[in-house]
C-alpha cells in the first residue's frame, strides 16, 4: 500500500497517536491517546497542559485526604468531582463532538460516559487508586478497587454506585428487557479498546452529520489501533469516494480487495472502483 497517512486527520492528533501504538498498556497510552484523538479537532490542544490539569486536580483532592484507606480517597474524590465540580452527563447535547475530547470535557464538566469515566480515572490513578474502565453495552462505567470489593461508579450519573444488578438493569433500560447478561462484560477493557470506542462514537456523530472528511479522519486513526483490521480500508476508500478523492479511494480499495479475495461485494467495489479510476 503506497498511499500515505492521514489523508484527512490532522497530522498532529494522527502522530502523537502514531507514537503510542507500540506502548498502549503503558499508563500514559489512555492519556496521550485521548489528547491526540481530541487534536483533530481541537488545534490548540498541549498534551503537557492537559497532563498539568489533570494533575493539579489530584493535588487538590490530594490535600484534603488525612488517611492512606482507599475508601476515604474515594469519598474525596467523589465529593470533589461530582459534588464540588460537579461533573455530570450532558444529556442536553449528548451527540456533540466535544463530549468525547478529553480537553473539551475537563473545562465544561460535561461529557459522554467514557469521556468522563476517562477523567475519573486519569485524577484517581494520581491518588494510587486502581481503576477500570468497563465497556457495558451502550453504556460506560468504571471499576474502582478499594479495601473490599471493586466498585461499579456511573460517572454519567454524577459517581452513582452500581450494584450488579443495578448494571444489569441499565442495559436492559438500553437494549430490552430480554436482553442476556454475563459477569464478562464487567471484565477490564483495554486502553486500545477505550480509546476505540472514543473512536466509534466519534464515527457515530460524523456519520450521522455527514461529516465525511471527519469519518475518514477518524478511520485512519482507527488503523492505527488496528492494522490488521482490513475492513477499515475498505471502509476508509468507501468514505474518500464521498469525500471526492478518488485517487486515495482507489488505492484503499486495491489494498482491500488485494486482501480480500472472496469478498460477497467484490464484483460490487470493483465497479466502484473501476468509475473511480475512469
Amino acid at each position: 500500500m503506497n498511499q500515505a497517512l492521514p489523508i484527512c486527520c490532522n497530522p498532529q492528533a494522527y502522530r502523537l497517536l502514531e507514537s503510542q501504538v507500540a506502548s498502549l498498556g503503558s499508563s500514559d497510552a489512555l492519556l496521550n491517546g485521548a489528547v491526540a484523538i481530541a487534536s483533530h479537532q481541537l488545534r490548540d490542544v498541549d498534551l503537557a497542559s492537559v497532563d498539568q490539569a489533570i494533575q493539579e486536580h489530584a493535588n487538590k483532592i490530594r490535600s484534603r485526604v488525612r488517611s492512606s484507606r482507599r475508601h476515604v480517597l474515594v469519598a474525596h474524590l467523589h465529593e470533589y468531582l461530582f459534588e464540588e465540580l460537579a461533573f455530570v452527563g450532558n444529556r442536553d447535547d449528548y451527540y456533540n463532538a466535544v463530549n468525547s475530547y478529553l480537553p473539551a470535557v475537563l473545562e465544561t464538566k460535561r461529557g459522554l460516559p467514557i469521556s468522563l469515566c476517562l477523567v475519573y480515572k486519569l485524577i484517581a490513578e494520581r491518588l494510587g487508586l486502581r481503576v477500570n474502565g468497563v465497556g457495558l453495552p451502550g453504556h460506560f462505567v468504571v471499576s474502582v478497587h478499594t479495601d473490599g470489593e471493586p466498585m461499579l461508579i456511573d460517572c454519567f450519573e454524577g459517581g452513582r454506585l452500581l450494584s450488579r444488578e443495578e448494571a444489569h438493569q441499565k442495559v436492559m433500560d438500553i437494549h430490552g428487557p430480554d436482553t442476556e447478561w454475563d459477569d464478562e462484560l464487567l471484565r477490564p477493557v483495554s486502553n486500545r479498546h477505550w480509546l476505540t470506542r472514543m473512536l466509534q462514537n466519534l464515527l457515530n456523530v460524523f456519520g450521522a452529520r455527514s461529516q465525511y472528511t471527519d469519518v475518514a479522519a477518524i478511520l485512519e486513526m482507527e488503523m492505527l489501533l488496528w492494522p490488521d483490521q482490513n475492513q477499515l480500508q475498505r471502509d476508509l476508500g468507501l468514505v474518500l469516494a464521498r469525500c471526492g478523492m478518488p485517487g486515495p479511494a482507489s488505492q484503499w480499495l486495491d489494498a482491500y480487495l488485494e486482501n480480500n479475495p472472496d469478498d460477497p461485494q467484490r464484483e460490487d467495489l470493483l465497479q466502484l472502483r473501476n468509475v473511480l479510476t475512469a
